[in-house]
């Protein structure tokens, strides 16, 4: 089995020439510069070697010069294979080296194997396949070299300024995306929230609530929200739950909301499927928060005994718990038919007696820093 040698660091031209090579029954061999290639060849001397032009630590001018000089390898034919080659100083400079064959990409296979072949047969049958020494002499060799490597990197530069130039239309054209992304979902954004703000009205006028309550209620429910580390998402999620989160209220009569307290039988029954039924006239949106499901659980208590679901501790969403504190808080401050709005720390001591059975120990303790900051103030 012929032996070949491929010198290139390009992985993608040493896989296609591996892959060549081996379907006509070469054994080859890999490297990815002329010095590894030298180290390969001392080692295990191919048949024949084919490398690139311009490539790192040693290019293939120079491993080709080094080629010669060594008496193991210099009848060893040695072949260019490149895509670079744009003057034809290139192919006098390769020949005068010692290159049995200067070859230009893209090559068809079976043409491209069959001057492989034909250039081991030389080879083996005594042809000369190239001078051993250079033609020209030592300032000549120089001269050519020096030039065409200039070639080469000129050409490098001017692909590389090419992909610059097509990489800068792409940032171009990503960042025009972006920005009508980000318009299209600040627009978005706003029709929601006025949506929401439609919502929270409608449900204000119909309930027991005193005007504003639901706005205040999303302002301290955000509040502490941050003031418990929670992200960003989540305290815009718990904005717009409170703004609705009474809505299934618009199925209970007017006069059971008066005192809830005192409600029993089929009345309790009916206002506690309350959050059940704002769960379900929001479920149908496509909201990025789980907004149904904060407004389903904003009443289950810490301890289980809440409702719709009974749920307790870390099963409820956070987002309730914290809506729960919050709209608690502001309703105690509100006047109401049955009691006088309490102080703010009359209401807060009234929350803070719940803490662990009604209320999240941690909301609740959120809340306190919040209100005794601001009372201090």
């Amino acid at each position: 089995m012929k032996k070949a040698l491929i010198v290139d660091d390009n992985e993608q031209n040493l896989y296609l020439l591996q892959t060549m090579l081996k379907g006509q029954g070469y054994d080859v061999l890999t490297a990815g510069n002329g010095v590894k290639a030298l180290e390969q060849a001392r080692r295990t001397p191919p048949d024949i070697v084919i490398s690139d032009v311009l490539m790192p630590v040693m290019d293939g001018f120079a491993l080709c010069r080094e080629w010669r000089k060594d008496e193991r390898l210099q009848l060893i034919p040695f072949v260019f294979y490149t895509a670079t080659y744009t003057d034809p100083s290139d192919e006098e400079l390769a020949l005068s080296l010692g290159a049995a064959r200067f070859i230009v990409k893209p090559q068809d296979s079976e043409a491209f194997t069959a001057l492989i072949r034909q250039v081991i047969e030389g080879r083996e049958t005594g042809r000369p396949v190239a001078p051993v020494q250079p033609a020209h002499e030592e300032t000549d060799y120089y001269k050519l070299y020096n030039e065409a490597l200039i070639r080469k990197l000129e050409e490098k530069m001017l692909a590389l300024e090419e992909s610059n130039r097509a990489l800068e239309q792409e940032i171009t054209v990503r960042k025009k995306a972006e920005a009508s992304l980000q318009e299209s979902h600040a627009t978005l954004e706003k029709n929601l929230k006025g949506t929401i703000d439609v919502l929270s009205e409608t449900i204000e006028k119909k309930g027991p609530y005193a005007p504003g309550h639901h706005r205040r209620v999303a302002a301290l429910a955000s509040a502490i929200a941050r003031e418990m580390g929670l992200s960003d998402f989540q305290v815009q999620g718990i904005e717009l739950a409170a703004a609705v989160y009474d809505i299934g209220l618009m199925n209970v009569p007017p006069e059971f909301l008066q005192d809830t307290n005192r409600l029993e039988g089929i009345k309790l029954t009916l206002y506690q499927g309350y959050p059940q039924a704002g769960h379900d006239a929001l479920k149908k949106i496509e909201f990025p928060w789980p907004i149904a499901d904060i407004i389903l659980q904003h009443r289950e208590c810490f301890d289980g005994s809440g409702f719709p679901q009974g749920l307790k501790r870390e099963a409820i969403l956070i987002e309730a718990r914290v809506l729960a504190v919050a709209g608690a808080l502001d309703n105690l401050t509100v006047h109401r038919s049955y009691r006088n709005a309490l102080p703010m720390d009359e209401a807060l001591a009234a929350i803070t007696k719940h803490s662990g059975f009604r209320y999240d120990p941690d909301v609740v303790a959120a809340c306190q820093r919040l209100i005794l900051d601001d009372l201090v103030k």
